[in-house]
């Protein structure tokens, strides 16, 4: 890996200082680089409140229409399938609106002699019959055998076991032929999707989408299970409005925030940004998530060993992982099942599964990687393709990020089948892997994805030999040579003076950290080493440094084992640190993680 080049903002202008005196001088600095500078940003970013910082779901132009369409169905006795993406992000939307509907289902047809219930249903001694479960169901294609996406064939197999309404999650906004498909077949479509928007959209279906032309939601950037908690609150908000009042307890007002723990999952895994409404989001789904009630998520929490609070790093390395283990070596219905247990023991079992299954993921996506570095070898092109015959699809997109990080360019893997390549995008700098897609949309079969990430799939050695060359084309146009080398965003100098639990709580005020606004890194130069070693079988090291001033400070780095043979004592270093807190025995101290050293 090429040696980063360290880059610091401009110092804090004194009309900042001037404005905000109170503020501490690192946070406002820190705030500033993000883009927070009024009292009302600052006020969003510090302090997220619900009621004033959250977009009510009425503000999408199809909700009305969205949710007419699912009590059309509740009170017909319409079969109504959920379908949902293979990743975390749609495992965890599918789950908020299947346990959403069966809630009010469940809610709605026991509410006395008036009760809602599906056409056909006969009231009983007991009152009116639940829902019939058989009503409500959801699929997740098999991310090898199926694809991305909802398919034609996927269509016609729901119509013919009687389905009448789909309702897509994290998918379908490049489906026009499936959804036109199953107008056919007198199936209704909703999309709630939030990917790059096609040449051409699904006019037949109901578009909850933030993106789509002319959509006055002001959020552009929820995830799909962002979408999904929107038209899942109005589902409730309509059920709440039907319940008599006596009925009330059965859907409490705000009990929709129960489904947060779910958004602030699926906010992190699909590396959206933290901010805006997005901010609001997690800060509250990370409370829900620290006391979920979802039994089944309670056992994964516990299989994965994730201790303490619960924030987006456990989300992004315990939670996530394990959730899109179930789609990457297995099939997603796997997570999907145990995000809706309800019994303790069946919960267990699946937690285990899941947890055994990132294990596998975790031995296999390791093999690959080493396998594709040999491949690549000396890159000298400005974008990486690379492949082999059966690279599985589940592993490619998690192996073109490590690549990513080792050749400081975009990486795309494929894995080939017979005649099908099946390969995955992630991007280096400002480079948009999935708008690169579009320049050899004609020798694709499908593709989709964000700036960031992508999936695409080919029929044919020659049809992929022909968009490799135009995305190495393409590559070669928008890539400047300085723009290969890597980087490292330095937020502010300190002096080792300058650390202390002070400056840390200032810190922790601008958490949750995520993508827009990542963990702060801060930079201590001209410091002198005073004792190193390594720990962890000699994979960490372990360094104490020394300002001019005689100021020491501990510093960890993990994986930085390698680093030391050029730290004899008294050599001179520039250290990028995180801040951070090392508990043992009971106590606390401050511990600098370092992120890079220069000798």
């Amino acid at each position: 890996m090429k040696e980063r080049v360290w880059t610091t903002d401009p110092v804090l202008p004194d009309k900042a200082r001037t404005a905000f005196p109170d503020v501490h001088p690192v946070a406002l600095r820190l705030l500033w680089s993000r883009g927070v500078r009024t009292q009302a940003e600052m006020d969003v970013f510090l302090e997220p409140d619900w009621d004033r910082d959250a977009y009510p779901s009425s503000m999408f132009r199809n909700m009305p229409a969205a949710v007419v369409r699912v009590f059309k169905a509740f009170e017909t006795g319409e079969r109504i399938t959920v379908h949902g993406d293979y990743d975390a992000d749609g495992v965890c939307g599918t789950t908020v609106l299947m346990s959403t509907m069966r809630d009010i289902c469940r809610a709605l047809s026991t509410k006395g002699p008036q009760a809602f219930r599906p056409s056909g249903v006969q009231e009983t001694p007991a009152g009116p019959r639940a829902f019939d479960a058989s009503r409500l169901s959801s699929y997740i294609p098999h991310r090898e055998k199926e694809g991305y996406g909802l398919s034609v064939a996927t269509m016609e197999k729901l119509a013919a076991e009687g389905t009448k309404l789909v309702i897509t999650v994290d998918c379908g906004i490049s489906n026009k032929d499936a959804i036109d498909r199953g107008k056919e077949l007198c199936v209704d479509t909703i999309v709630c999707d939030h990917h790059a928007m096609p040449t051409e959209l699904p006019d037949a279906a109901i578009l909850l989408h933030p993106q789509v032309p002319g959509e006055t939601y002001p959020n552009k950037h929820l995830c799909g299970t962002g979408v999904a908690f929107k038209f899942a609150s109005a589902l409730i908000h309509e059920a709440q409005r039907r319940l008599p009042a006596d009925r009330q307890v059965a859907l409490p007002k705000g009990c929709e925030k129960w489904l947060l723990d779910l958004v602030a999952i699926a906010t992190v895994t699909d590396v959206m940004p933290l901010t805006g409404e997005n901010r609001v989001l997690e800060a509250y789904g990370l409370k829900v998530l620290n006391k979920t009630k979802r039994v089944g998520l309670k056992k994964l929490i516990e299989v994965a060993g994730s201790k303490g609070a619960h924030g987006t790093f456990s989300v992004g390395f315990q939670i996530g992982p394990r959730l899109n283990a179930a789609g990457r070596m297995d099939h997603a219905n796997v997570a999907l099942y145990l995000l809706l247990e309800e019994d303790e023991m069946a919960a267990t079992e699946l937690a285990m599964r899941l947890n055994d299954t990132n294990a596998q993921r975790q031995k296999a996506s390791e093999a690959m990687y080493q396998e594709a570095k040999k491949i690549i070898g000396e890159p000298a092109k400005n974008v990486i393709v690379v492949w082999n015959e059966g690279w599985p699809a589940g592993l490619v997109g998690l192996v073109a990020g490590k690549l990513v990080n080792d050749f400081s360019r975009p990486v795309y893997v494929v894995g080939k089948e017979g005649e099908k390549f099946v390969g995955s995008g992630r991007t280096f700098g400002g480079f948009d892997v999935t708008a690169a897609l579009h320049r050899c949309d004609g020798n694709l079969d499908r593709f989709g994805g964000h700036p960031q990430a992508c999936g695409f799939s080919v029929t044919g050695e020659e049809r992929f030999s022909k968009a490799v060359r135009l995305l190495e084309k393409h590559a070669e146009t928008v890539i400047k040579e300085e723009d290969l080398a890597p980087t490292l965003k330095i937020d502010a100098d300190l002096q080792l003076s300058d650390l202390s639990w002070s400056l840390f709580e200032q810190v922790s005020k601008l958490e949750p950290f995520g993508e827009k606004n990542p963990r702060p890194v801060f930079a201590a130069r001209g410091v002198s080493v005073v004792a190193c070693d390594t720990v962890g079988e000699g994979k960490h090291l372990r360094l104490t440094a020394r300002a001019a001033d005689g100021k020491m400070a501990k510093f960890i780095g993990f994986r930085l084992g390698e680093c030391l043979p050029w730290l004899a004592p008294g050599t001179a270093v520039d250290l990028a640190f995180e801040l951070g807190v090392n508990e043992w025995n009971g106590r606390k101290e401050l511990q600098m993680k370092v992120v890079d050293i220069k000798v």
